[in-house]
């Protein structure tokens, strides 16, 4: 009876008593198969979009037979490489060149991509090809990992430094190195900020969508005393408050605070609403207090000149909801 072959590996299978003179020479292939597939290396020029590893029934010149398997060549579209349609391992290096996609798979059967410049941990069952890290559990790497492609956290929580140890935690975005920055030796967090001095601290323009609440603590704008504005819009009015920086001048309704320290300007004329309204609550206090120098003339902001000028007008105040009229002088 002739010899026949291992469905896997395709060793020769020698019956009891056939290949007098040559049992040696088939034993050793078999054993030399047995090394490739164990600790065996070739490589492979992948020559057409479809093509295959080569397999021999007991020779040792077979590509399949190899645990490991460098494809190279340059790939004219998008191509499959496939083995034959038995249980094996395998780990493959894709070094071929060329945009398009190679997959790897048993003959018929289903193929697992091979991404380009990487190395796989392959197996099939026969009908379908593996991808054994596509897939895999718990990883732990001692070393740095090194992703060059794509990272998707699906269904699960990230940790970054659960030991506490004073490590830092960059993230880079196309135009800086700092998009986000974790400072593990003194607890901040830096936007595009290398260096944060406070918790958080934001180099640039910062816009949020929602409701902040300040809860604890008090809030500073514009600490360092530069010449910038600060603006609060309304619903209809885009400076219901206004601070200029340069003029050192408050607004009310309006952008250009020019005549006082704080200028009120109730720009409607349709509104049928009062400049400002004072509800004192202490009713035993003043609604207004003036603070200013004395002088018996009219050099300075508050006089005791009982003939400061004559009468030239009044200005509508409402009392409780009744309307009352305060008389102004024109100066002398």
């Amino acid at each position: 009876m002739a010899s026949t072959y291992s469905s896997s590996l395709n060793l020769e299978l020698q019956t009891t008593g056939e290949n007098s003179g040559s049992w040696g020479t088939k034993t050793n292939n078999n054993l030399q198969k047995l090394e490739s597939a164990i600790k065996g290396y070739v490589s492979v020029a992948v020559a057409s979009t479809s093509d295959s590893l080569t397999a021999s029934d007991g020779g040792t010149t077979d590509e399949q037979s190899n645990a490991i398997i460098k494809l190279t060549g340059t790939l004219s579209g998008n191509s499959t490489i496939q083995c034959e349609a038995v249980e094996s391992w395998y780990i493959v290096d894709r070094a071929t060149s060329g945009s398009y996609t190679l997959g790897f798979k048993p003959a018929g059967g289903t193929a697992a991509n091979l991404v380009a410049g990487s190395k796989h941990l392959m197996y099939t069952d026969g009908s379908t090809m593996f991808d054994v890290l596509a897939d895999c559990g718990n990883i732990s790497a001692n070393g740095t990992l090194a992703v060059a492609g794509n990272v998707s956290l699906d269904g699960g929580s990230f940790i970054f430094n659960e030991s506490s140890a004073d490590v830092d935690f960059r993230i880079e975005s196309n135009g800086n190195a700092n998009a986000i920055f974790v400072d593990g030796g003194n607890d901040r967090v830096g936007i595009f900020n290398a260096s944060p001095s406070v918790p958080l601290d934001v180099t640039g323009a910062a816009k949020i969508s929602g409701a902040v609440d300040l809860d604890g603590g008090g809030f500073t704008f514009n600490d360092s005393g530069a010449s910038v504005d600060f603006r609060a819009e309304t619903n209809t009015l885009t400076h219901a408050l206004f601070i200029d920086g340069s003029a050192d001048k408050i607004g009310l309704g309006t952008s250009g605070p020019t005549s006082a320290f704080v200028t009120i300007d109730q720009a409607s004329s349709t509104g049928a609403i009062a400049v400002l309204t004072l509800d004192q609550g202490d009713a035993d206090q003043e609604f207004i207090r003036f603070d200013g120098s004395t002088a018996s003339d009219q050099s300075a902001s508050l006089t005791t000149d009982t003939s400061v000028g004559s009468l030239t007008g009044h200005i509508r105040v409402n009392v409780n909801g009744t309307d009352f009229w305060i008389p102004y002088y024109a100066t002398n």
